[in-house]
């Protein structure tokens, strides 16, 4: 290890929107120090004493403690997760660490040398709640007794499944309490149903959408469009294309667009597709959702029509298609569907034996514009859009 740390690369500080604030650099009085020693075992780089405290890696005394360590690029921020069950973050070049939320503060600033982050003992003192540090010959020993007992076990099984691609650090304690409802799970399981939500109950915990004009916006029982939403690139849809009850449907234009080529494609093959239902108002969608509270009830009402703003028809994506030919699953429409509808970026939306996912009974005729390529996927792999949306779209920045 060099003994000068020449520069600290550009001071960071932390702010509550966990960005990084860039200031002028530094130069400290730099000098080799202890070798760091965790449980007896020596760690193979040593500390470094700057303006008389001691620096330790962050990382290599980290996950000799047991914790697991993530990096987000953005924001220069470090996410760590201990034995202990904690969420430790930490933004580079700051002088705060965040505990479960509790943000502690400290005289002096983590650092960068060799590229790694070296951090002042007392934030490890801090983060990862050591039994002792000792200082004795020129050595740094930290000391912790790691328990063993049921829940840290289960701890340790999430933290031995950090490093797959679908794991996101910030679900770390929501995955730790759903392995502890669900022991018989596999922790995979438990990563896959945590990821689409369903460690909570339907409209539990709902996040309202940040970007809802997005093509593959994911509306559903735990996404819920801002209050007041609009579509605003609609167009009325043709006569041809929809059941003749004297009303105008509109849709995307996008969605439209695609939805004609695939309803004109099924007519050269001597098919009908109408459409009865298209775009849809949050206040038309909230009379429609209380109307079925009043004649069918709270329970059944959830099964089969969504609250306002949680309506993938108010997005203007979303179809229902309708048939001449009787109940819509057995005609011959929905069959040709079930072939071609991808192929024009349509998908089945609320497929049979997937109502633990989607929330929603059984429709046949209800269908979601996502575009060709994610419909492509989603026909393939025979899977939800929820779970297209975990797999393929969800971002996990931490790496």
């Amino acid at each position: 290890m060099k003994k000068l740390l020449a520069m600290i690369m550009t001071s960071i500080i932390f702010v509550t929107s966990l960005t990084c604030v860039s200031v002028s650099c530094q130069e400290f009085e730099t000098r080799l120090g202890f070798v760091v020693e965790f449980n007896g075992e020596t760690i193979d780089s040593a500390s470094v004493i700057i303006n008389n405290t001691h620096y330790v890696p962050l990382r290599k005394v980290f996950e000799k403690m047991g914790a697991y360590v993530f990096y987000r690029n953005r924001d220069c921020q470090v996410l760590a997760l201990s034995r202990d069950g904690d969420t430790i973050r930490h933004i580079v070049g700051s002088n705060i660490i965040i505990v479960n939320g509790e943000q502690k503060e400290f005289e002096n600033p983590s650092v960068l040398e060799n590229g790694g982050t070296y951090i002042p003992i007392e934030m490890v003192s801090a983060a990862l709640n050591p039994d002792r540090i000792l200082y004795d010959n020129q050595q740094l020993n930290i000391q912790k007794y790691l328990f063993n007992n049921n829940y840290h076990k289960i701890i340790k099984d999430v933290l031995d499944v950090c490093g797959s691609s679908n794991f996101y650090p910030e679900r770390f304690q929501r995955y730790i309490d759903y392995h502890v409802k669900m022991p018989d799970y596999s922790m995979q399981e438990v990563i896959f149903r945590v990821n689409l939500g369903l460690d909570y109950s339907f409209y539990e915990n709902a996040t309202t959408i940040e970007q809802p004009y997005d093509l593959l916006v994911l509306v559903n029982k735990y996404f819920k469009l801002p209050e007041g939403y609009e579509q605003y690139n609609l167009v009325k849809m043709g006569r041809e294309y929809t059941v003749n009850d004297g009303k105008q449907y509109l849709l995307a234009g996008v969605a439209y667009e695609k939805y004609i080529e695939m309803s004109d494609a099924a007519k050269k093959d001597g098919l009908s597709m109408k459409v009865l239902s298209a775009y849809r108002t949050e206040n038309y969608q909230r009379n429609l959702y209380n109307n079925k509270v009043r004649t069918t009830g709270k329970v059944n009402a959830d099964n089969y029509s969504a609250r306002p703003g949680h309506s993938e028809h108010q997005t203007g994506l979303a179809v229902d298609i309708s048939s001449t030919k009787g109940t819509f699953e057995y005609t011959p429409e929905f069959k040709w569907l079930q072939k071609h509808a991808h192929e024009y970026g349509y998908i089945l939306r609320y497929p049979k034996g997937k109502e633990w996912i989607t929330g929603y009974s059984y429709e046949p005729w209800h269908y979601r514009y996502v575009g060709v390529d994610a419909a492509k996927i989603i026909y393939e792999e025979g899977i939800t859009y929820e779970e297209y949306y975990a797999k393929y779209i969800s971002q996990n920045e931490f790496r």
